[in-house]
């Protein structure tokens, strides 16, 4: 059985471009070196690519925290009486929406009720088990109030920020929202 598993994975390489070995391959071979080679090669490439994601993380969050301090934004928004205070409490309470949602996936459902909400996410409709899950539901309607949120918030903050910050409002923000996004590479996978 496992031969015929190794033939049929070595048969399927025009299709997968994952190279395979024959079950009789001997080690050392021609063959089984460059298959060898093709996997360290992909773990290289994934290592990589992660070690970017984090080095670009870090780099996002050491920009939000120059950009919170030389700014000076937390004590101007709360502070300072040109800010639009309508437009500010409805951008907080969009974040504290985010927020609870982001809570509510990563915590209460992954940890309390182990449930892979990014499968549930994710899945097509040919994924039956994902599609009789009850808590699918719960998870689509959570991600799309935070993406109302989210998207909410591209209006009403710069609108509360702009006469502090005049044109700047629009990269400060930028800035602040990335590094938000990317505290999420340092959220532990609880799967």
């Amino acid at each position: 059985m496992a031969k015929a598993i190794l033939d049929v994975l070595a048969d399927s390489e025009h299709i997968t471009k994952v190279p395979g070995v024959r079950a009789d391959t001997q080690e050392g071979s021609a063959e089984w070196q460059r298959v060898e080679k093709f996997h360290e090669e992909r773990y290289r490439n994934k290592h990589k690519q992660f070690v970017k994601g984090k080095v670009e993380a870090v780099f996002w969050l050491v920009a939000g925290y120059a950009t919170l301090t030389g700014t000076n934004f937390i004590q101007v928004i709360f502070t300072d009486a040109r800010i639009n205070r309508t437009f500010l409490n409805i951008g907080l309470v969009n974040i504290l929406t985010i927020l609870v949602i982001l809570l509510y996936l990563i915590f209460w459902l992954s940890l309390v009720h182990d449930v892979d909400w990014e499968r549930l996410w994710n899945a097509t409709e040919h994924d039956v088990v994902a599609q009789r899950s009850p808590h699918r539901e719960r998870v689509r309607n959570a991600i799309g109030l935070a993406a109302i949120c989210f998207s909410l918030n591209f209006i009403v903050l710069p609108i509360a920020c702009w006469p502090v910050w005049g044109l700047w409002t629009l990269p400060i923000l930028f800035v602040l929202s990335m590094s938000c996004i990317m505290i999420m590479h340092f959220v532990p996978s609880f799967g």
